[in-house]
């Protein structure tokens, strides 16, 4: 009988998902160095990059593939089968080129993707910023950024910076376009999961960045900022695309998760049990199924949402309020249901788990941390979903 892990990695029909699938044994094989280097090793982003897995997002024009949400969707989640760090920068980076290709000028969309390998990675909120307006757009003198996943890939980078009107007043949050060069690497992203995102922190100083190269943040998340490309993947509803796109890694890293655990199982026995082998105890079959169930549940609520971005993004009117509230109530109860299985099959691994060496450990970490980020914090987006039903209008930059 065919496990889920099994069930839910069978050939499918999008080139890209195949040829990242092809690498599984090399991004595992590679996973050593991509948590010592604490980024995606050169020879991994050489890899995904003839796989198409950067160009994911791009506009057909630019070369690039604009696939649908579900073939990013499946993209992703193989990466991460094989490393969900490598997952989670190239996830990021992807949403990123998105995000550009839809929201900034054409003249600058033609700029940045006249280079062959042109990529970005973005912060949209920044840390410790000191911003002001000068004639013609703003000027940083001196700005930090936290957890800027995929810069290592990028050659352009998204910056959240302060927006002003003609007055120097401020006039809300806004997206900056900055090249790679005047971005300073800080080399400090050291954490126990998720490494291979190398997600450091960035830091700019004395930069003068013209107003054609910052959008608002405020109209995007609305859905009224104009766009830039008419493909259908720009149509796509923004917050809940930005949340999804984040449980792809975990999604991967869930299913080896489970894949591991079915290996080694026969291998295991269970102390202090009238069992010898811990494949024969009814504990572990109900653990099992309780942690799949878990696991394939989250799958599903994920794929729900894929369906309503992909089916909303064919359309001209933008995705509505509450949809987009469920999408991420969904998106965070997934998380959450991916961490709950993946710690209660570390529960069920024995002592050896403990061990740093132990893939399901690493596994662990990594579905931990990836369930962390803001954007898919289960209290908030339950908050915001129960705000909406209870008649109580939530702020906009919030959905």
């Amino acid at each position: 009988m065919a496990t889920i892990a099994q069930l839910s990695t069978e050939t499918l029909p999008h080139d890209v998902v195949s040829a990242v699938k092809a690498l599984l044994p090399e991004l595992r094989a590679a996973q050593s160095e991509s948590d010592r280097l604490a980024r995606p090793p050169t020879h991994i982003v050489e890899r995904l990059r003839e796989a198409g897995a950067y160009r994911l997002t791009i506009p057909k024009e630019y070369g690039g593939l604009q696939a649908d949400m579900k073939t990013w969707m499946d993209t992703i989640t193989e990466i991460g089968r094989g490393d969900a760090g490598v997952a989670w920068a190239v996830t990021l980076v992807a949403s990123c080129n998105w995000a550009f290709s839809s929201f900034f000028p054409k003249h600058l969309v033609d700029e940045v993707f006249s280079e062959p390998n042109a990529a970005l990675a973005g912060i949209f909120t920044g840390r410790v910023v000191n911003i002001r307006p000068v004639k013609g757009g703003i000027f940083i003198d001196k700005g930090t950024w936290f957890f800027n996943s995929g810069v290592y890939e990028a050659t352009w980078d998204l910056l959240g910076v302060p927006m002003f009107d003609e007055a120097g007043e401020p006039a809300g949050p806004g997206i900056a376009l900055v090249p790679m060069s005047d971005v300073k690497l800080l080399n400090d992203w050291n954490t126990s999961g998720i490494r291979g995102s190398g997600s450091t922190n960035v830091g700019v100083e004395n930069l003068f960045i013209p107003n054609d190269r910052i959008v608002p943040l405020a109209p995007i998340a609305e859905g009224t900022q104009p766009r830039a490309y008419a493909g259908s993947l720009p149509r796509v509803a923004f917050m809940p695309l930005m949340a999804s796109i984040l449980t792809y890694p975990i999604l991967g890293a869930s299913l080896h998760m489970i894949e591991t655990f079915m290996e080694t199982l026969p291998r295991r026995d269970i102390k202090l049990t009238p069992y010898t082998k811990a494949a024969e105890a009814p504990v572990t079959h109900l653990q099992i199924g309780e942690a799949t169930a878990k696991i394939e549940a989250a799958r599903l609520l994920i794929e729900d949402g894929v369906r309503e971005m992909d089916r909303w993004s064919q359309g001209a009117d933008y995705m509505p309020m509450p949809l987009r509230a469920r999408i991420c109530r969904d998106t965070a109860f997934a998380e959450r249901l991916m961490w709950e299985g993946v710690d209660l099959l570390a529960s069920a691994s024995g002592g050896s788990f403990s061990w740093l060496s132990n893939i399901s450990n690493r596994l662990w970490q990594d579905v931990k941390v990836g369930t962390m980020h803001p954007l898919v914090s289960a209290p908030s987006n339950y908050e915001l979903y129960g705000r909406m039903l209870a008649g109580i209008e939530p702020p906009l930059m919030l959905i």
